[in-house]
């Protein structure tokens, strides 16, 4: 039997918490985090709003990098076209929605791929008929706030042949809830098939459940840890970022705050483990002459690090396909080498008095 949660929107999740609470050590400023219009993306004191410049390195940084490969480069994976229907475009769009505004419509979890054999609904979160959340998702298909028209990574696509992650990223402002969709296809009839779907509560520090994947390997959500051009312009990006490495060289298991691993790899001491966190040295000198985007992006990598959220191509750091994206932040940030960044040693935020390894929250 299967425990199912249900839980109106504005009470779903865990730990709450408003957006001004958490500070810490030197180095880990609250500061008032991310936002989207009214709601904040999570709470400040949670762990990727957090800077982590001030802690530990990590004492299997040389396997960890030798595993990657130290001179590897940085690749932004993200680009400049913003027609979805275009082969170069780029990056993984977010849709911002009004989930009171419409009817949810009924979504199927299917797939007609036969390398997904797994059943999508018993780690996925889908919505009620009363626009609720339930946890896991009792069967298909289901409602959710998919608009008519949404931005998928690499475009809207039929056929499920042309595999992909092809994520949907939706956030209900109206109720500050963030739904990330898995493997989504356009049916041809106007609605949808996904293979997978998680939700969170932007205003709580809670977690995944334990072992629970997303539409992330680690079971994070993307959302909070893509490049926005608009933070990258403004020259501050106050939050982790995400990158991947190959799932071959992802060590089989998780750390916190991770809540998921892949199998692909081995239990090898040198590989990272998903959901590593890395961060950019302090020793590495941003060049003065690099564009406002670059060096809001570097600082980011120093300040509040890059998580390894999924297995894919090495160093490859995840954002959003946007115009405003300038030609010099690529040839720039692409420059840095992976033998510029270490892992951080998080166990010093995990060892504090007050730590839970269901929330996302850093005690102070």
């Amino acid at each position: 039997m299967r425990l199912v949660l249900v839980c109106a929107l504005v009470a779903c999740g865990g730990t709450h918490s408003g957006g001004g609470g958490g500070g810490g050590d030197a180095g880990e400023p609250a500061g008032d985090g991310p936002a989207v219009g009214a709601c904040p993306v999570f709470p400040a004191n949670f762990i990727f709003n957090t800077r982590i410049d001030s802690l530990p390195m990590d004492n299997g940084t040389s396997g960890y990098i030798s595993t990657i490969g130290g001179s590897v480069k940085v690749h932004l994976d993200l680009g400049t076209e913003t027609d979805q229907q275009q082969d170069d475009y780029y990056g993984i769009p977010s849709n911002v929605v009004t989930g009171n505004s419409f009817a949810w419509p009924q979504v199927s979890y299917s797939s007609t791929d036969p390398g997904l054999d797994w059943d999508p609904l018993d780690e996925s979160d889908c919505g009620t008929s009363q626009k609720g959340v339930v946890s896991p998702c009792p069967g298909t298909p289901a409602p959710l706030p998919m608009p008519a028209m949404p931005l998928v990574e690499s475009g809207v696509q039929t056929d499920q042949s042309n595999y992909g992650d092809h994520h949907v990223l939706l956030v209900d402002s109206d109720n500050c809830r963030l739904w990330e969709l898995y493997h989504v296809y356009s049916d041809g009839s106007g609605g949808w098939d996904i293979f997978g779907s998680a939700s969170w509560d932007l205003r709580s520090t809670a977690l995944r459940p334990m072992t629970w994947t997303s539409s992330d390997a680690a079971g994070f959500p993307i959302y909070p840890l893509l490049l926005r051009a608009d933070e990258a312009s403004s020259g501050h990006i106050d939050h982790a970022l995400r990158f991947t490495i190959p799932s071959a060289s992802i060590r089989t298991s998780y750390v916190w705050p991770a809540r998921h691993q892949t199998d692909n790899g081995t239990a090898s001491a040198s590989l990272p483990p998903m959901g590593q966190l890395f961060r950019l040295k302090a020793g590495y000198q941003i060049p003065s002459g690099f564009h406002t985007q670059s060096v809001a992006i570097l600082t980011a990598m120093q300040q509040y690090g890059l998580y390894i959220a999924d297995g894919g191509s090495a160093m490859f750091v995840q954002g959003e396909p946007s115009a405003a994206w300038a030609d010099e932040t690529f040839s720039e940030v692409q420059s840095v080498t992976a033998d510029n960044f270490e892992a951080v040693d998080i166990t010093a935020i995990m060892s504090r008095s007050g730590f839970d390894v269901n929330t996302g929250a850093v005690p102070p």
